[in-house]
């Protein structure tokens, strides 16, 4: 996991093919907001789902990892946590879902991830991550979240 601002996305660009294209959607964002949906960057390789939402108490959220994509999880407006934790220290409640790219497992205690306005988390498959959960009030998000095939 790697967790910082978008001043420096620049730092991790080439740590994937795809983080440069990522990283570029994001900056030009900012520039022409999009509604919420997804968004083809580069085809299946690199898309983003722009989302709105309402943060929940950590109780109501669920955690989840991804086997085929990275998640670049960038908050546009409002403030939230997302949980971590390792991914192989939680205990499956779904078992894979191929078709969705996806894990839901049992809730238990992780580290909070503390991210406000322009703050992004890279989450890589090893990174259980419980995202939409409360700061310290409830909190309208705009986030971007962009998928990076591996």
């Amino acid at each position: 996991m790697i967790i910082d601002s978008l001043e420096n996305s620049k730092l991790y660009e080439a740590l994937h093919p795809g983080f440069q294209k990522a990283f570029r959607f994001i900056r030009e964002f900012h520039q022409n907001e999009k509604e919420d949906g997804r968004y083809e960057i580069d085809g299946n390789d690199v898309y983003a789902l722009v989302q709105s939402y309402t943060t929940l108490p950590s109780d109501q959220c669920k955690w989840e990892s991804h086997d085929k994509y990275i998640d670049i999880q960038y908050i546009v407006r409002g403030k939230e946590i997302i949980g971590y934790a390792p991914r192989n220290t939680l205990v499956s409640s779904t078992g894979y879902n191929a078709e969705k790219d996806i894990t839901f497992y049992e809730n238990q205690a992780g580290t909070d991830i503390r991210l406000t306005d322009g703050m992004y988390a890279i989450l890589y498959p090893w990174d259980g991550h419980k995202p939409k959960c409360i700061y310290d009030e409830a909190s309208n998000i705009k986030k971007i979240v962009v998928k990076v095939k591996l």
